[in-house]
């Protein structure tokens, strides 16, 4: 008699429990997911379906948010709700649901928008309530991106000598979330119409007022010019070009290319 007593007992307490944690619903019930890149805004969003015995409110807030084992700035994640005019920050508790909606579904909006010092990765992490409802798990890729431009984008050089070299200037301006990286320019051949070239070897760059190597640089493979640190697009040299000449080439225009390569770490 002792032992149906014990498991009456146990049973009817298992089943309070799960009543407890089912009286908020989530759906999606896998949590978010949500992909990023910096200069763009990521949102998405959660249905919470409370159950008529929800008569208190609720709050959630961010109690978790990492990537590669660092912690991550929690006011960077924010959510709207019927209860919000506007995107508020999850680093503490907002209101998701008053208690009186008599079962009928919320929605709330949450966003992300990453900057550019945001290194790129899977960043994790956890909403909880200041109550016993389930907690909502939390996964945003923060894409990489380099962006490079060059003004101007399209230019001549006319062949010179290093005693008197006929410089062309040009704008770099250049971003990326990438912790680090590296800026590399190379040359091609440049071809003449009627098939004469001018080697590659003879194209040089150099960064325009630089103290530390003020020399020219032969573009005949790629040469790294220059290293950084995640910044936003902004422009970090002027780049001064010139072809050095021969006396037995032909005159005329001689076609080709500049290629910029990045390496990021």
């Amino acid at each position: 008699m002792t032992s149906n007593i014990q498991n009456f007992l146990f049973i009817a307490l298992v089943t309070f429990s799960a009543q407890a944690l089912s009286d908020v619903i989530i759906y999606p019930t896998t949590g978010l997911n949500l992909s990023a890149t910096p200069g763009f805004s990521s949102d998405s969003s959660l249905i919470f379906k409370p159950s008529a015995d929800q008569t208190s409110a609720v709050q959630y807030r961010l109690t978790t948010f990492r990537v590669n084992d660092r912690d991550v700035d929690k006011s960077k994640f924010k959510i709207k709700t019927l209860y919000s005019s506007e995107f508020k920050s999850l680093d503490r508790y907002q209101l998701v649901l008053s208690g009186k909606e008599n079962e009928n579904p919320v929605n709330a909006n949450f966003k992300f928008e990453p900057t550019w010092f945001d290194i790129p990765g899977v960043y994790s992490g956890i909403i909880s309530s200041d109550t016993n409802t389930p907690d909502i798990p939390i996964k945003i890729t923060v894409n990489p991106i380099t962006t490079l431009s060059i003004d101007p984008d399209n230019f001549k050089i006319t062949t010179s000598t290093t005693n008197i070299p006929k410089i062309r200037e040009v704008d770099v301006v250049f971003g990326s979330n990438s912790p680090r990286w590296d800026l590399y320019v190379s040359a091609e051949n440049l071809i003449k119409n009627t098939g004469d070239k001018i080697n590659k070897d003879r194209v040089f760059v150099r960064i325009k007022n630089d103290s530390k190597s003020g020399s020219w640089l032969a573009l005949n493979q790629p040469t790294k010019i220059i290293s950084g640190y995640a910044s936003p697009p902004t422009k970090i040299a002027t780049l001064e070009f010139f072809v050095n000449a021969n006396k037995l080439e032909k005159t005329g225009d001689y076609l080709g290319k500049i290629k910029f390569l990045v390496k990021n770490y």
